[in-house]
């Protein structure tokens, strides 16, 4: 039997099931052996994957929560740690949503059976009216060094078992948005998972990264993590300047190491040519952005608000396609960005990606993501994300 893996993503599933089939890639995996067993469990199944490179995959992703394998034989999982040395931590997660198995009631079983081979055991429950532990409950009790926390994962018509090997490292994403030197709230921060995935939309694994909108940082912050080299630059020097103090602190912190950057301040609309000319003879990669889109909306706007905000936009859009396709003659590089949809007293208001692009470039979005929409917007929100994967044929 070949052995097989889970992933569970996060919020956003869609999204990260197009995280998911763009790192395979990067991976040079096949993502047909990619199976999804719920709405936001994924099963791999595969006789020629390295559960290595699984746990390589793992750590980069920004939309899943946790990574485990399979279990075929639960009652040898657990005899394996009847010669555990010291008290075994474990907890019980019901992933999926579908079991009608008690936790708890499982959970005081194990460590029944345990006890019986002299091995004492503490038992980590989920939260109230909760089904899982969090990433939090798992690394602070030391579950995962410790012990092992068992999933149940169901679907409805099937149930299986899985170990964790790891969970996503929460504590270092807050740390990056809290902590870093500079951040302009009032702007509408890119939440750093975001742009985690969105720089792994472009399923590389290595490269330079161009974020021609850059902010504060948090696309090259991302993508410096990530071991990508990258150029910044934004309209706005003082934005420069917060990027180039995000990073220098990230190396200070020994976030990142080794990292090749520049950040330049450059107007789409009207490009100094040295820096086109430097752009040009750069090997850029691919390019990963979220244009200003108006300071943080807490209301719905007038329809004519949204119009202008809409406009502008599109005209940053057509000014750096312009600068891609005639004037830097990028070809065969990937552009992943946000066009931003508002909520207003008449409705939602957007504008289309063909709006933008020429034939010359090929939209992939339903190639990794099944067909499925990509779009980030929470509860409430007043902007949605519409994120767009293209190619530069």
């Amino acid at each position: 039997m070949s052995k097989q893996y889970f992933f569970e993503a996060g919020s956003f599933p869609d999204l990260s099931y197009t995280e998911l089939t763009s790192v395979f890639e990067a991976f040079e995996l096949k993502k047909d052996t990619i199976h999804r067993f719920t709405d936001n469990i994924f099963l791999i199944k595969s006789n020629d994957t390295d559960p290595k490179v699984l746990a390589r995959i793992f750590k980069r992703l920004g939309g899943f929560v946790r990574y485990g394998e399979v279990i075929d034989d639960i009652d040898a999982f657990i005899n394996s740690f009847c010669e555990h040395e010291g008290k075994v931590v474990f907890g019980i997660s019901v992933l999926g949503g579908y079991s009608n198995i008690y936790s708890k009631k499982l959970g005081n079983s194990i460590k029944k059976g345990l006890k019986e081979y002299g091995i004492s055991s503490r038992f980590i429950a989920p939260k109230r009216d909760e089904k899982a532990l969090n990433a939090a409950q798992i690394t602070h009790n030391g579950i995962l060094v410790k012990g092992f926390e068992l999933c149940v994962l169901s679907n409805g018509s099937e149930e299986v078992y899985g170990s964790t090997l790891a969970v996503q490292d929460i504590e270092e994403f807050v740390r990056r948005d809290v902590e870093r030197p500079f951040t302009d709230i009032e702007m509408g921060v890119l939440p750093p998972k975001l742009a985690r995935m969105m720089i792994n939309f472009t399923s590389l694994k290595e490269g330079v990264i161009w974020d021609p909108f850059c902010g504060s940082g948090t696309i090259p912050m991302e993508a410096a993590v990530l071991d990508f080299n990258f150029f910044a630059s934004d309209i706005d020097s003082n934005a420069v300047h917060h990027t180039e103090e995000n990073i220098r602190w990230m190396d200070e912190e020994e976030i990142i190491q080794d990292i090749f950057y520049e950040a330049f301040r450059l107007d789409v609309k009207q490009p100094d040519h040295e820096l086109v000319k430097k752009l040009s003879n750069s090997d850029i990669s691919a390019i990963v952005c979220e244009p200003y889109m108006g300071i943080a909306q807490k209301r719905e706007l007038y329809p004519e608000a949204a119009e202008k905000l809409l406009a502008e936009v599109k005209s940053l859009y057509q000014a750096l396609f312009e600068l891609i396709d005639n004037k830097i003659e990028k070809r065969g590089i990937k552009v992943v960005l946000i066009i931003p949809s508002y909520k207003t007293t008449k409705g939602w208001k957007t504008f289309g990606i063909r709006d933008l692009i020429s034939n010359r470039w090929e939209l992939l979005n339903s190639y990794y993501s099944g067909g499925r929409d990509l779009k980030w917007s929470r509860k409430n929100s007043i902007i949605t994300r519409n994120i767009f994967i293209l190619y530069r044929t």
